[in-house]
């Protein structure tokens, strides 16, 4: 029995041993998996994390790109608010009590509420690195700004503005002690289109530093737990969306002013043009602007006989068609309709965008019309519009023009003025007397560049216009020209040569060998009659070649 017993105990033993070492060894591998479930935690909440925070940092790039938009569609709106005449009326702080004074703010608080932003207002440079404000929106007196706040400029955007520039404050650089504004300037342009004073827009900066701070704090928190995670990337999301639908909100509204904005040019600029006005507002500015430009003048021989055989509603479809056909050809080659005169189109190129080529455009313009001329006639036939066919005169010149929306802020008109724009109604009038079709000044012709067939004719004055011009003809593209037009405006300078030299009998011969191109050439056909009649009575000594037409 003792043996047993001692067996037993020994046997016991044993077993206790082989109890512990299995309790240990499920220990350690509790520890061990307790350890990799922490390590595989970790590991996801660092993706995780790190994928939020990726996430966030997008959130705040879009929001910056999209607040920047923002503050320069706002500004740009704002630079053409009001006119730099209107902002010129207010220098003194006795300015301020003017009733216009107070229109204009409550012109800027409409625009801060239409447009999403907190402040809208007007500065001018005052010398020395400074400016002068003219007027805000701020309806708290102690705050608002006027003529009397004089301050140090000290934005890299706000000497940008001052240049022509419009320009966004760089949101990279800005701290909590900036007061907490975005801000972005764009100049408003007097009529000469030189920069009188610069627009400014600020909005609150909040939600900015809010997107950084929480970027920030997650990077800190990245250890801790997914749900904190979690939570602080589904309130920024919500922060995000509620500053991006504001900003969605303003943009419908910009949307809607750029919409406007084509409507209104859509009917005489060309798509692409409206395009780049619409966005860069600030090319357009109330008031004009002196440029160098082509004005193009087109009108139908003997239109009133046709349009009183018309019934109302059959002269509206003739000149729907007619007006329709030929301002496609100006705005294919990005000219600008000004006017419509009855049958009648007033056109120019070089504004509001500047062109470089505007005095070939314009003539390209009047060769097309022409070679289009004998299709449109065959439809007006075709579908019995009008009595006779439709026969177009046009007159073309280059100079110095005024240009820009004139009239007043209720009502206003894009168009041209100068004496240069007259002349080239004189010239499509000067037709008539040649029996030429396109005539276009020396100014335009010495432009194109030679890349024209034109014949050279007189030193003409006209109606209004004091100074001589030489004019020409035009007649062809060069390159699309045939041998025969060619050799006939050969023969023709040959001729017109020997007329200015006042060799009148040579100069009828010379003409006569026009005619054997072109038997009804009605120029040649002009200048054989003066020379006949200079055989019989030739001019004085002094007569200087200048022919002065009395008729418009």
């Amino acid at each position: 029995m003792k043996n047993k017993i001692k067996i037993f105990k020994k046997r016991s033993g044993e077993a206790s041993v082989k109890t512990t070492d299995i309790k240990d060894i499920a220990k350690l591998i509790a520890a061990r998996m307790v350890f990799g479930l922490f390590l595989i935690s970790a590991v996801i909440i660092f993706i995780v994390s790190e994928l939020v925070n990726l996430q966030m940092i997008n959130y705040e790039t879009t929001v910056t790109e999209a607040t920047q938009n923002h503050l320069r569609a706002s500004v740009q709106a704002l630079s053409n608010l009001v006119s730099a005449e209107e902002l010129d009326l207010f220098h003194t702080v006795e300015d301020k009590e003017r009733p216009e004074y107070q229109e204009m703010r409550e012109q800027l608080k409409n625009f801060a509420r239409e447009y999403n932003v907190l402040y809208a207002y007007y500065w001018r440079y005052y010398g020395d690195s400074k400016l002068q404000y003219i007027i805000d929106n701020d309806t708290d007196p102690e705050t608002q700004v006027g003529p009397e706040d004089i301050e140090l400029i000290e934005e890299i955007a706000a000497f940008s503005a001052l240049l022509g520039d419009v320009d966004v404050t760089d949101l990279g650089d800005y701290t909590p002690t900036w007061e907490g504004l975005l801000t972005a300037y764009a100049p408003v342009f007097d009529s000469d289109g030189n920069v009188y004073c610069v627009a400014g827009v600020d909005i609150s900066d909040e939600f900015i530093f809010i997107q950084r701070s929480d970027a920030h704090n997650m990077k800190l928190l990245q250890m801790i737990s997914i749900p904190l995670a979690v939570i602080l990337a589904v309130i920024n999301m919500m922060l995000y969306r509620k500053k991006t639908k504001q900003i969605e909100e303003a943009h419908i509204k910009l949307q809607y002013f750029n919409n406007n904005l084509r409507r209104a040019f859509s009917t005489y600029l060309s798509e692409d043009v409206v395009e780049e006005i619409v966005s860069d507002p600030t090319r357009l500015q109330l008031g004009g602007i002196k440029r160098h430009m082509t004005v193009l003048f087109t009108d139908v021989k003997n239109f009133s006989r046709i349009a009183e055989a018309l019934a109302p509603e059959q002269l509206v479809d003739l000149l729907n068609y007619y007006l329709s056909s030929l301002s496609d050809v100006i705005l294919n080659q990005k000219g600008t309709i000004d006017k419509y005169q009855g049958d009648a189109i007033v056109s120019f190129f070089g504004a509001p965008l500047e062109l470089p080529d505007h005095a070939l455009r314009a003539c390209v313009s009047a060769v097309i019309m022409k070679r289009m001329e004998a299709e449109i006639n065959n439809y007006v036939e075709e579908n019995n519009l009008s009595p006779t066919p439709l026969l177009t005169r046009i007159g073309i010149n280059s100079g110095d023009m005024v240009v820009g929306n004139m009239g007043t802020q209720k009502k206003m008109n894009y168009t041209i003025i100068a004496n240069a724009v007259n002349l080239a109604a004189r010239l499509e009038g000067l037709n008539k007397q040649y029996g030429t079709w396109v005539m276009a000044s020396e100014a335009t012709i010495m432009e194109t560049k030679g890349l024209l067939l034109t014949r050279r004719l007189d030193r003409v004055r006209v109606v209004g216009i004091n100074e001589p011009v030489r004019v020409h003809e035009v007649l062809e593209i060069k390159a699309d020209a045939s041998d025969t037009l060619r050799e006939q405006v050969n023969r023709f300078h040959n001729a017109l040569d020997l007329f200015e030299a006042r060799s009148w009998k040579d100069a009828e011969a010379a003409f006569n060998h026009v005619l054997g191109i072109t038997p009804n050439d009605k120029v040649s056909l002009l200048y054989i009659d003066r020379c006949r009649q200079y055989q019989k009575a030739p001019p004085l000594n002094d007569w200087d070649g200048v022919f002065n037409f009395s008729e418009k």
